[in-house]
């Protein structure tokens, strides 16, 4: 997935952090909000946008834009769920000098080249958080972020650019897509057997159960849905998006995978070939913002000859948050 890592020039790299309901929409897969959203300001108000099928949007407002700080206003709200912060998102984006309108980097609007990542919430001081810009925007929704020159160049000209020492920095996003941050659905009953799952302060999840005994692994293969989530249903060769954590029954705290831990969701198609048997098992039929546990007997794992860390004839389980469908 490709990050927005640079701007104009190597100058303006570091500047940039990667970090109310429409009609129809459905707020059981709505995001809570953990990125403040920006205000709006009267300059933003001038903005005009009006989107093109295939191509960069036509951006108009009169005169120069000036800017004090940072502000960002929905000019075109979406129906799909809601942004609300440190989720992943693809977005087609425009990056304009405010001043003289010139544009100065974006991606194609034509589904080539958008930006798909998670857009975590910034700590640092006096930088752009484009969490915080995006946040309260739907899928589909069209947003305009303003950045002043002090925190979006600090003040400094980049003349190869056409960029003053005072310009300000208009961006213009196209929220293509939101995927859930974690499950969100109501909470179900636990089976008896499976191992209970408690997460940390940072919603990352880890499994436990009193009396693990070892040598009593499931011999097929077991399921249970701990949140059951309002989205749509996830059929077979589909393409999902997801959290999850693989763990050995033999040794409950061995975990040998976490997309938590790897710092992004995982994105897969849950075809027969291309993920191991009970992976897809756990998937199909379940409802996106589902959390779901899986105990996966060797046959539906990794065999007798196991792959990598994980012994042959092992028994797996995991925990699966389903946070979207498609690309």
């Amino acid at each position: 997935m490709r990050k927005i890592i640079s701007l104009t020039a190597a100058s303006m790299a570091a500047a940039l952090l990667l970090a109310g309901c429409a009609a129809g929409t459905n707020s059981a897969l709505d995001a809570p909000v953990v990125c403040q959203p920006y205000s709006s300001s009267p300059a933003l108000d001038k903005i005009s946008i009006s989107e093109k099928n295939n191509s960069a949007p036509s951006i108009s407002y009169s005169g120069a834009l000036s800017a004090t700080g940072l502000q960002s206003r929905v000019v075109s709200q979406g129906t799909g769920p809601k942004f609300g912060g440190n989720q992943q998102a693809k977005i087609e984006y425009e990056i304009l000098n405010a001043s003289t309108k010139k544009v100065l980097s974006g991606s194609a609007w034509d589904g080539t080249n958008p930006v798909t990542q998670v857009f975590a919430g910034s700590t640092a001081k006096n930088s752009i958080d484009l969490c915080r810009a995006l946040s309260g925007a739907r899928e589909g929704a069209v947003v305009a972020f303003l950045a002043d020159s002090k925190t979006s160049h600090k003040n400094k000209a980049d003349a190869a650019n056409g960029i003053a020492a005072t310009d300000a920095l208009l961006f213009v996003f196209k929220v293509v897509k939101v995927w859930l941050p974690k499950a969100i659905g109501d909470v179900q009953m636990g089976k008896d057997g499976f191992p209970q799952v408690v997460s940390d302060k940072n919603g990352v999840p880890g499994i436990t159960m009193a009396n693990w005994d070892a040598s009593a692994a499931p011999s097929n293969f077991q399921e249970e849905v701990l949140i059951k989530g309002h989205g749509a249903t996830v059929k077979a060769n589909e393409t999902v998006t997801v959290h999850y954590a693989g763990y050995l029954w033999s040794s409950a705290k061995t975990e040998f995978d976490s997309s938590w831990k790897n710092g992004s969701p995982a994105t897969f198609q849950l075809k027969k070939g291309a993920l191991i048997k009970g992976f897809i098992k756990a998937l199909v039929g379940q409802s996106v913002g589902s959390r779901v546990v899986a105990i996966l007997p060797a046959a539906d794992g990794y065999g007798a000859t196991g792959s990598g860390s994980i012994p042959g004839g092992a028994t797996l389980i995991f925990v699966i948050d389903i946070l979207g469908k498609g690309k």
